[in-house]
């Protein structure tokens, strides 16, 4: 796989952890007010949702692109991905459970009945009402999970024929544009932007097949580049007002032409050492992803009672030194992340691959 790309996921967790860790310290149970420019600063880092979406896109499109038409792939396929993704959920699920139920203020995050337990463990959508206001609870970035999940099982549709795509195409037009699933939650969901964004890494995945190097691949890359931060530069100085309903495809745009700039520069030649800083993060995303939340929690009132206890808040370094906090609470999420994917996921992920390898997964 393109290594670069791995780096570029490193990147979009990152972006994700800082929105979090500032948007934490700005809470009135925390700085509030106080955090406001650091808030400012990283109020574009949910912009690293939409580039997941189409890196997604492209590299599961692109790893089982030799799959398609090939029926019996489909139970391997499944079970590795399902080996992917809910192994290590669940674990973080049932520890932040286990932490938000010894604090009464936390407990609101708690499923409230069996159903909702069931559907919050098979990552099956949920609407916005459920607990956590995202329609994930407990580990409330489980929402992207959620279309993620959907999008896999859209994927096994191309391995049994790949005409077969033409399914939840038509039924996505039908549903955006005469509301066939009615004007409920599940019409919002499955007419998502974020759906047109993992089609467009699909569709990326299908047109760049051909391993071949493209002359302007840099140029491509540096103009979506200063796209991206356009966009991002925009959010910052519209902090506070209503997005803009264009702002996801226009990130999704951007990181397509990254991603595609990206891949021609690596067919050409070019590529990131194994063991370039971001590519290791980049290894560890999904853990980051999962595990910053936990995480943030505690590192957020650690950090207040410290700005509380010397009034550091209230003094003219207080910008700097809210930034410093924010910052060291990122690394801190990173580190705890990377020992997790090390230490628990990696060995989780390959055991269960074994297995399934063993067992006639293809």
């Amino acid at each position: 796989m393109y290594l670069s790309l791995q780096a570029c996921r490193a990147l979009a967790a990152l972006m994700v952890v800082c929105l979090h860790a500032s948007n934490n310290l700005r809470n009135e149970l925390y700085l509030g007010h106080a955090a406001d420019f650091v808030a400012r600063l990283f109020s574009f880092g949910d912009a690293g949702v939409p580039f997941f979406f189409v890196l997604s896109g492209f590299i599961v499109t692109r790893v089982h692109l030799q799959d398609f038409d090939h029926p019996a792939r489909v139970k391997g396929y499944l079970l590795k991905r399902a080996a992917r993704i809910y192994p290590v959920y669940w674990l973080v699920f049932a520890l932040t459970c286990a932490a938000a139920s010894l604090m009464p203020h936390s407990r609101v995050v708690l499923p409230h009945d069996a159903l909702t337990l069931i559907k919050s463990l098979l990552l099956l959508p949920q609407a916005p009402t459920a607990p956590g206001d995202t329609g994930a609870p407990v580990v409330f970035v489980a929402w992207t999970l959620q279309h993620e999940m959907a999008f896999y099982v859209v994927m096994a549709l191309a391995l049994v024929r790949r005409w077969l795509l033409c399914v939840p195409v038509a039924l996505y037009v039908l549903n955006r544009q005469w509301h066939a699933f009615g004007d409920g939650f599940l019409q919002h969901f499955f007419t998502n932007d974020l759906v047109i964004l993992l089609a467009m890494g699909a569709a990326l995945a299908m047109l760049t097949c051909t391993r071949r190097p493209m002359r302007y691949a840099l140029a491509l890359c540096l103009c979506a580049a200063l796209a991206f931060m356009a966009l991002a530069v925009w959010d910052m100085q519209t902090f506070g007002e209503p997005r803009y309903h264009w702002r996801v495809l226009a990130y999704g745009a951007a990181s397509t032409a990254t991603i595609w700039g990206l891949v021609r520069m690596e067919d050409g030649g070019w590529a990131l050492s194994p063991d370039h800083l971001l590519v290791r993060l980049g290894n560890a995303s999904y853990a980051l992803y999962l595990i910053h939340i936990p995480v943030l929690s505690p590192l957020s009132k650690l950090v207040t009672a410290a700005f509380m206890r010397t009034g550091a808040h209230q003094t003219a370094l207080a910008t700097p030194l809210i930034l410093g906090a924010t910052l060291l609470m990122v690394l801190a999420s990173c580190a705890v992340a990377w020992l997790f994917h090390r230490h628990v996921e990696q060995p989780i992920t390959r055991w269960l691959n074994q297995v399934i390898s063993r067992d006639g997964g293809k």
